[in-house]
Parts: structure tokens; sequence; C-alpha cells
């Protein structure tokens, strides 16, 4: 969890908009302190100082730190969240005690955990005296969920995978994988990914502005203006293209691995 901030500190890029409100987090805390000086018995059995404490702490996070609110949250949801995870959304329908995130695990904006079939209810007749048809979903350590992703019930994602943006990941998928699409399939090895990135026109780097700080819109706009756009995708008869990365290849996306021959002509 993060260290708390001070009630005036400017708000954090991770922030939600909207929640730098000072004076009224000074009051949150002071509520804070004064219910931290009652004995603990009185916290411990009277339901409506246990709630009113709970949601004060929640109220502090919400307006210091969004990632160590979101964390704290979902863990008091049930879910499990291991150490060091960045929660940019919180979008799960129910049965969060299904839901295993690992260590260094990211979550963007716009991610969707679903842990059980609805559709079955459809055909009630069916399924007598049936509460839901459910599914327990795994993260493993150091997996990027791209946003507006869904992961649906049963799913197990092994280490180092990433999931790219839009992706409803119906499959389990081993450790050190890149998947994308609907349904979401294998794309290639996270390393290989890894490497094109690290190659890429696309990837900034800034000892000023290392992540998770913002860049100011007027820098980025000049770094990425001699960026090129990706080349369309050519439609071919021949047989699924080979993921084989090309060493020289310098493009900016995922797609590059399948098109090699496209990236060559535009740097003749």
């Amino acid at each position: 969890m993060s260290t708390r901030r001070s009630a005036f500190a400017k708000p954090l890029v991770h922030q939600p908009p909207g929640v730098y409100e000072p004076f009224k987090l000074c009051l949150i805390r002071l509520l804070r302190v004064s219910l931290g000086l009652l004995p603990d018995r009185w916290l411990r059995d009277n339901r409506w100082l246990a709630s009113l404490s709970e949601k004060l702490e929640l109220a502090d996070w919400w307006r210091t730190d969004g990632l160590a609110y979101r964390v704290l949250r979902a863990r008091k949801m049930g879910m499990k969240v291991g150490e060091r995870c960045r929660l940019y959304s919180l979008q799960i329908a129910s049965e969060a005690e299904l839901v295993e995130l690992g260590d260094d695990v990211i979550v963007s904006g716009d991610v969707m955990f679903v842990t059980h079939d609805g559709a079955i209810h459809a055909a009630r007749d069916k399924f007598p005296n049936a509460n839901g048809h459910y599914g327990r979903i795994r993260i493993g350590n150091g997996c990027f969920l791209g946003m507006r992703s869904t992961i649906l019930p049963g799913v197990e994602l092994g280490d180092d995978c990433v999931v790219a943006a839009g992706a409803t990941v119906m499959d389990s998928f081993p450790a050190n994988s890149v998947i994308a699409g609907n349904p979401a399939t294998y794309v290639c090895s996270t390393s290989i990914y890894i490497e094109l990135r690290r190659h890429s026109v696309a990837t900034i780097y800034d000892a000023l502005y290392p992540f998770p700080l913002k860049m100011p819109p007027d820098l980025l706009a000049a770094r990425m203006a001699n960026v090129p756009y990706k080349l369309p995708r050519r439609r071919e008869k021949r047989g699924p293209p080979s993921i084989t990365p090309n060493p020289d290849f310098r493009g900016n996306g995922v797609a590059g691995l399948h098109r090699h021959d496209q990236a060559e002509e535009a740097g003749k």
C-alpha cells in the first residue's frame, strides 16, 4: 500500500478526476484520528463504528491515491490481490472472491472480470434448482490486461502474459503469451513483444518523465510528430503468416510480427 500523502498535495496522475478536495480530506482524517482514540473493543463490537471507520479509510485513499484505493477496495470485496499491483479499473459484476491477481499485475481501464455464465438461466427448465454456473479467474505474476479487455469464467493466465486492448479471453494461456482478438488467440511470446517495443521509435524514454508520470501534451506531441502510422495489412490468399520475428524490424506494433515485407518496403 502507498504511503499517505498530504491533504494539500497535488493530485497524482492516476487519481480519478475531480477528487482533489483538501478541506474535506482534512475533515476525513480528523474523524479517523478521533475514532483511533476510542477503545479497540468499541470498533470491534460496534458494527456502525466499524463500518464508519472502513468508509473513512476508503474515502481517504480515494482522494489521495486511486490505485491504492482500488487495491484496498478489491481486497475488501474478497478478491485476492498480490503485491505492487496497479488497478486502473475495478469492474467485477459479482463473485469477487473467485478472482485472484498475482504480484505486479497491471489492470488497465474498463477491464471486466466475469465469473459466472448467466445464460443458463434463459433455459431454467433445463437446470432445475441450479444456483448458477461459475468459474474462477487467476492472473499470474507480471501480467498486463489491456483496456476494455474481458476475462471470462475459468480463465487462468500464466506469468508475464500481455492481453491486448479489447480482447475477450475465453481460454487459459501459458506464461509468456501475448494474446489478442475476440475470442482471444495467441499472437507471439511476451519476450518477442518486449523486444519489438524496446526498439520501437514510438517507445519514448525520458528520465524526467518515467512511468507513471504523465508527459506534458506539447512535449509528447513534438516527440511523436515524426513517428509513422501503421501500414495497412495486405490481404493474402496463402496460409496464416509466420510469427517468426525479423531482427531488423523496428515497427510500431505487434502487427509487425506478421508483416515484415511491409516494414522493409517502407524503409526503402
